[in-house]
């Protein structure tokens, strides 16, 4: 699969452009917002990142010339030969292009079987290898066991929903809190995205931590911002939080370390949502390590609901032997997934989310 990038003053108007170069066909793999400078201002504008498959953007090339060419007025007999020379050398360059491979059928019935058992040695669900395959029958015209490969990471990647994290300088503080069970690594990432956000993206920063159950969380946030030279607060009672961040207010983005919590101790994550609905969080990310089983996971997912997280951060996917729960919960759940983290290096160990990224790193291991 090969993509291409499409930008324009609305998201309607990028999708637009997508579609008459590449056609209906093409898939959206991303969208985000970027910044351009534009005389002396900065221009925000919408991108559009598309996949396509060659062979697909020639075929809209084709009808397209073909399309025009019966439309356009001309003396009858004159047309009649035109249109039969271009739709002669249209069907010319198909047999050369997209049909030139002779299939095996059996061969090919045989692969996609292979791809089947692949995927749950990967641990993706029966349902979800389901939307695979139904997404390789749609496509059957142009597989061939040396493609198969390719057509299962682009199903797999149409499956998983990304979020991009918006770093912007705002008049108000914005809030991110990070939740998730214990030892998934919640501090660490925090400690990631402020050094990212403070470095390179030169905002402000502060922490509120509310994690004063777990030994020497606090001293290791500590040091963090005293080294990072970021203001952290600590919260001891449900109250505290309001005040905290009256006092962060002025900065650009304000984290929010929770208590790791099991999700099978209702009775403590309500408790902890005593702190986090004292104030208006911005958004909520869910973190959860893929090292540990899928029923956790699924468990993990469906408790933690009770704060409305917006995405997924998924930790330890060097750890982690498998990787298919990333699609698992994305279709499950159908919310995105923001971050990906391999390492305890901070900031380096931490990933954008991207679809096809992690559609290989499911079904191959690596990317």
């Amino acid at each position: 699969m090969q993509t291409k990038k499409y930008t324009a003053a609305t998201l309607k108007e990028a999708t637009e452009k997508m579609k008459t170069e590449l056609g209906s066909e093409a898939m959206i793999l991303s969208t985000r917002i970027i910044e351009q400078p534009k005389n002396g201002t900065i221009q925000k504008l919408f991108e559009v990142v598309a996949g396509y498959e060659e062979e697909i953007k020639q075929l809209n090339k084709i009808q397209k010339i073909t399309k025009n060419a019966e439309s356009r007025p001309k003396p009858a007999l004159k047309a009649s030969t035109d249109l039969e020379a271009r739709k002669s050398a249209a069907k010319k360059i198909l047999s050369n292009g997209l049909f030139n491979e002779k299939n095996n059928v059996n061969d090919l019935k045989k692969e996609i079987q292979t791809v089947v058992e692949v995927l749950r040695e990967k641990d993706v669900k029966d349902d979800v290898i389901k939307m695979v395959i139904d997404y390789l029958k749609k496509s059957e015209k142009f597989l061939s066991v040396n493609n198969l490969d390719d057509y299962v990471i682009t199903g797999l990647a149409s499956l998983i929903k990304t979020k991009n994290f918006s770093v912007e300088k705002r008049k108000t503080g914005k809030v991110v809190s990070i939740i998730g069970p214990t030892g998934v690594g919640k501090t660490t990432c925090i400690a990631k995205l402020a050094a990212i956000s403070k470095i390179i993206h030169n905002l402000d920063i502060g922490i509120i931590s509310i994690d004063t159950y777990r030994l020497g969380a606090i001293d290791q946030l500590r040091i963090f911002s005293e080294i990072s030279n970021v203001d952290m607060l600590v919260a001891y009672e449900p109250e505290d939080m309001p005040k905290l961040i009256d006092k962060l207010k002025k900065k650009d983005l304000i984290f929010i370390d929770t208590t790791g919590r099991s999700q099978r101790n209702i009775g403590e994550l309500q408790k902890m949502n005593e702190f986090l609905s004292q104030i208006k969080i911005d958004e909520t990310y869910l973190a959860l390590s893929l090292s540990s089983s899928s029923k956790n996971l699924i468990d993990a997912a469906d408790k933690f609901s009770m704060f409305n997280y917006d995405s997924f951060i998924f930790t330890k996917v060097d750890e982690a032997v498998t990787h298919g729960n990333m699609v698992n919960l994305s279709v499950r759940t159908q919310k995105p997934v923001i971050y990906l983290t391999n390492g305890q290096i901070i900031p380096d160990d931490i990933l954008s989310a991207d679809p096809e990224y992690a559609a290989t790193l499911i079904y191959n291991g690596h990317n």
